[in-house]
């Protein structure tokens, strides 16, 4: 494959390391991650960065959530079965952005990193006391470094079949002692938890003419990091079918010709999260399966370029305990290649 063929695939596929995260609860959001192979924005596609390309770019994640009101919050304090159940807080919103880039080490193998910040939005809490509720402000800071890889261990002499394996590592940076009213804020509140968290996971693509369909699962073990805490395994889960409004979806793949700008994307997004864990007690207002739907759009502009916006909304929410539960996410992606 000669260079000018090489940098229409690789703007397709490098986003999908940049959207690996640990950020987890369902008052939390999770970036998951994905590619974008002609062209899930979150999924991750079965197709690797070829050979000495670089490839990298931005890409945002906002979630607006259903948050409770004083009077709820101070209701689930006050009439909780116990302390834990007690320990109760609400967010109005959370953004993520990051930078990321990509090396195609071989056909098969790319390597990458990932810088995230995280931001939340109208974080509240009762007191001890039950009776006023705390505004810890809009707590943010630098999220963490994850590194990531993966390998395609099989395609089809066609190469319209692809099957890779994905490991990757969200390591323990990142700031763990932002404060809120006056006090440091617990770690699922942190903008990171401090922990090595290592990953590993499966991506599949099948290109078929103006639509391609991809799969991916990826589960994260979560260790113990900031204050004796365990913020609990997760298991992303997703599936996309894309959709080439003119030429066809493998021309987005293996051809230098832009021949299929505009590409129209569906996804089901999952993440299942074990509960949070403190010095080994389990948190009941922790541990969530949440489901998005989200249709989502690309357009190639050149060559060398690609962005893509995706809106999801939650068809599961199933919480333990209470949790700001998710209303809707917004993704955003600009990638280059060079």
């Amino acid at each position: 494959m000669n260079q000018s063929k090489k940098i229409p695939l690789a703007i397709l596929l490098v986003s999908a390391f940049a959207i690996y995260s640990n950020a987890a609860q369902a008052d939390h959001g999770s970036l998951g991650f994905g590619i974008g192979t002609a062209s899930p924005i979150i999924t991750q596609t079965g197709v690797t960065l070829p050979v000495g390309m670089w490839a990298g770019g931005i890409i945002t994640q906002f979630t607006g959530f259903n948050n409770a009101s004083g009077a709820q919050l101070l209701d689930l304090k006050n009439n909780a079965v116990d302390d834990a159940h007690g320990d109760v807080h609400s967010v109005k919103s959370l953004l993520i952005p990051s930078t990321f880039a990509a090396y195609g080490v071989t056909d098969n193998l790319t390597l990458g990193i990932r810088f995230a910040g995280v931001q939340r939005f109208g974080l509240r809490s009762p007191n001890e006391a039950g009776d006023e509720v705390l505004r810890q402000g809009n707590p943010g800071g630098f999220g963490g470094v994850s590194l990531f890889s993966q390998y395609r261990f099989f395609q089809t002499a066609d190469q319209l079949n692809h099957l890779s394996l994905v490991v990757a590592l969200k390591t323990a940076s990142g700031a763990t002692h932002v404060q809120g009213a006056g006090a440091r804020l617990e770690t699922h509140s942190q903008p990171s938890g401090g922990a090595w968290n290592p990953a590993v996971g499966f991506s599949f693509t099948r290109a078929m003419g103006k639509l391609s369909l991809d799969s991916s699962i990826l589960y994260t073990v979560a260790t113990t990091g900031a204050q004796k805490t365990d913020l609990g395994d997760l298991f992303d889960y997703n599936a996309a079918l894309s959709y080439s409004f003119v030429g066809l979806a493998r021309n987005n793949l293996f051809v230098a010709s832009n021949n299929a700008p505009w590409t129209g994307v569906l996804e089901l997004n999952g993440t299942w999260q074990d509960r949070q864990r403190t010095a080994g007690l389990a948190d009941p207002n922790s541990g969530s399966n949440i489901v998005y739907v989200s249709p989502g759009i690309r357009y190639s502009g050149g060559k060398n370029w690609n962005t893509a916006l995706s809106i999801g909304t939650p068809i599961v929410k199933d919480i333990s305990g209470y949790q700001t539960p998710p209303d809707y996410r917004i993704t955003y992606r600009f990638v280059v290649a060079f």
